[in-house]
């Protein structure tokens, strides 16, 4: 657990924001000030403190160009993919498998949202970055601060919870930590490290910020990593938390391949579409890929 307040990011420090199939994106982006959504591959960049987002719709059907993951997987700094994730097993054809399995080895981190919530999920991922890279006296982090968190698994939940104003400032902190994980755009479970930066009014002192961060920590897994830092804003008047969680679990998005018919041997592989093996034990088949390590069971009849 490391944390406290100081002058926030460097200025130098930059976010790009990319999309493929995504219509609203950048009516959605237009909202955010110093944010321009780009419908092509950014220039190559080897600048380490460089933040990239790139957004992309499997839920409809779109396939990233490969000009797009070639960028992605080349560009310094860290890049981080939003993605709308098929809704039901029926839907997670091989094709689509492999296509995410693909985007996903080309960045650092995968957010993955559900159908219906992208526009939500995409917004909430840039403002959450922009404001912790461009206000100044936001959080004690760098980008490498950062990439420790997102490193933590390969999905991330990136947004920002607002508290109801109880009086009660480290009770609405960890309320707001609490409101923005459950965020219906936000499938991640498990966590494996977490960022938090409180902002607050005047009321938020660093005692009650250690105060909340102690109630934080006592919901996270023991060997979770904790990264805080705190904002004291007069114009605030509830307490909101900036949130970047890692983990290896989404929630929803297991559910769908769970519930993917488990293959048979030489099958495609419902996770990235590569070939898997079967191996039965009693009343159990087991079926598994080499590739990504996708694993599934049946009853056998």
């Amino acid at each position: 657990m490391r944390g406290e307040p100081a002058a926030g990011l460097d200025q130098h420090h930059s976010v790009v924001v990319g999309h493929a199939g995504v219509a609203a994106v950048a009516e959605t982006l237009g909202l955010v000030p110093g944010i321009t959504a780009l419908s092509v591959p950014p220039a190559p960049s080897r600048e380490a403190s460089s933040i990239t987002v790139f957004a992309t719709d499997f839920a409809n059907g779109a396939v990233p160009p490969g000009a797009w993951l070639d960028r992605l997987a080349e560009r310094e700094g860290l890049t981080i993919a939003v993605v709308a994730a098929p809704a039901t097993a029926a839907e997670l054809d091989p094709t689509t498998a492999r296509e995410i399995a693909r985007l996903r080895s080309a960045v650092d981190a995968t957010a993955v949202v559900p159908p219906g919530y992208h526009r939500q999920g995409i917004r909430a991922v840039v403002t959450t970055l922009h404001e912790l890279v461009a206000r100044p006296g936001v959080i004690n982090l760098d980008p490498a601060d950062v990439r420790t968190v997102l490193d933590g698994g390969e999905a991330a939940a990136i947004t920002t919870g607002t508290a109801t104003d109880t009086g009660d400032v480290a009770a609405d902190a960890v309320q707001a930590v609490e409101a923005a994980l459950s965020a219906p755009y936000t499938d991640v479970d498990d966590l494996a490290a977490i960022l938090v930066n409180l902002v607050g009014g005047e009321d938020l002192t660093l005692a009650s910020a250690v105060d909340a961060v102690d109630g934080i920590q006592a919901v996270l897994p023991d060997d979770a990593v904790l990264i805080w830092g705190v904002a004291v804003e007069e114009s605030v008047s509830a307490v909101h938390a900036q949130v970047i969680a890692s983990s290896d679990t989404t929630p929803a998005f297991d559910r769908v391949l769970t519930d993917a018919r488990v293959p048979a041997a030489g099958d495609n592989c419902p996770r990235c579409g590569g070939h898997v093996a079967v191996y039965t034990l009693g009343e159990r088949e087991t079926a598994a890929c080499d590739d990504c390590g996708y694993s599934g069971t049946s009853t056998t009849l």
